[in-house]
């Protein structure tokens, strides 16, 4: 039987980590219960808010508690709020730049704004980027700002390019958006196990939310039917959907293989945000574990002598030997290379050019690579030129790694 934690816990988190407002009242809004279980490393949910503010009047309420603020007013039959109200209500953060006269937004990266930041002028219509020390007018013009007692006023209408809903009626002004929250309840595991299995809990707005794996040479991609086909995975919707508070939630599973060491995996969704997952895989007899295959197919276009294990213990400066014979007959080259990839900063990354090493008239090849650092490698095997498609359609493609742990050198004992 799951073990259902209350949302005090979650709430608890959520602030320790900074993700929610340090303001009172503001966090108590956001601890809505959760129905987290134990084996849910993440949850995605939202956090509805809402503003309203009279003509006039120099206060506002935010989910309920007064502030004073600068009034709401209206100039030529339009509305216009302080700038400053962005960073009342925990959607922004609002700077002047003295250099340029501008007033700039930087927007927190939990509300559904679609840009990151934006700068206005006083007395303009336009609304500017800033790059490199230079503003540039964007093409799409909005009522005229201005200025009021020190503070830069601009337009109601500019609300629905923030995700905000505003109606207006009898001089009354309301605002609803929802804040994202994406919050990693397990960031990190350690197993022993070939596989992981651990699940999610989804509000629905957020849409699917699938597990990626990382490829080991610079990317990330499904483990469910993605380009690397050996880290099998397998997801599933776990009971039918949980109505809690007017939300509707959804639980997701996902069983992932792991490459020994480090495994960086992110639950992602399509445009709403993502959590990253660290799983630290113990391997207990190295000899067991094979040599990992970009594809199932793979296995038919290589085959390795040397070595004879997918995971190498090895001292820094020592050779590491790879032999075998590349069974692809459709190939436009005539060499493999050995690339080796240093896990970095919770990534593997590049770190060592190539070595190419060139096939022999019977298609076999043997060389090595030497790492001189301590440290968690992936040495990826890439092909000869095979057809990749597109408008250069020859090309070298990951077949395969081996993953290495490189431990220091011995002292010679004098």
């Amino acid at each position: 039987m799951r073990r259902i934690f209350v949302s005090l816990l979650v709430s608890s988190c959520l602030l320790i980590s900074g993700l929610l407002p340090t303001a009172l009242s503001y966090a108590e809004n956001s601890t809505s219960n959760l129905p987290v279980v134990v084996e849910d490393a993440a949850v995605f949910y939202l956090v509805p808010h809402q503003l309203t503010a009279e003509l006039n009047k120099s206060s506002l309420s935010l989910d309920f508690v007064s502030i004073k603020t600068a009034p709401l007013l209206k100039r030529n039959n339009h509305l216009y709020f302080p700038f400053k109200w962005l960073e009342t209500a925990h959607l922004a953060t609002i700077k002047w730049d003295a250099k340029t006269g501008s007033t700039w937004a930087e927007f927190n990266t939990g509300n559904s704004v679609p840009f990151s930041s934006l700068r206005l002028m006083p007395n303009q219509s336009k609304i500017y980027s800033y790059f490199d020390g230079k503003m540039t007018a964007l093409d799409e013009s909005i009522p005229k700002t201005f200025m009021k007692n020190g503070q830069l006023y601009i337009p109601v209408s500019f609300l629905s390019k923030m995700g905000i809903i505003y109606t207006w009626n009898n001089g009354i002004m309301h605002w609803t958006w929802n804040d994202k929250i994406i919050k990693a309840l397990h960031p990190t595991y350690t197993t022993d196990k070939e596989n992981i299995t651990f699940s999610a809990l989804v509000q629905k707005e957020f849409g699917h939310a699938y597990l990626m794996v990382n490829t080991g040479d610079g990317g990330m991609t499904s483990s469910i039917g993605g380009s690397i086909s050996t880290f099998k995975g397998k997801e599933k919707n776990i009971g039918k959907p949980i109505i809690m508070n007017g939300q509707t939630f959804q639980r997701i599973e996902y069983s992932v293989e792991l490459r020994p060491g480090p495994n960086p995996l992110e639950i992602h969704t399509n445009d709403k945000g993502s959590v990253k997952i660290m799983v630290h895989r113990k391997v207990l007899n190295p000899s067991s574990v094979p040599i990992r295959y970009n594809h199932a197919g793979n296995e038919q276009d290589i085959r390795f002598t040397k070595p004879s294990q997918g995971y190498l213990r090895v001292k820094a400066g020592d050779s590491i030997a790879i032999a075998g014979v590349v069974m692809d007959t459709y190939i436009q080259s005539n060499e493999v290379s050995f690339g080796v990839a240093a896990f970095q900063n919770g990534d593997f990354v590049e770190v060592e050019k190539k070595t190419v090493i060139p096939l022999k008239q019977d298609k076999s090849f043997s060389g090595s690579v030497v790492i001189q650092k301590p440290g968690t490698y992936l040495v990826n095997i890439l092909s000869p030129d095979v057809f990749v498609g597109g408008s250069s359609p020859y090309g070298s493609v990951k077949w395969a790694e081996i993953a290495v742990e490189v431990l220091p050198k011995t002292k010679k004992k004098p």
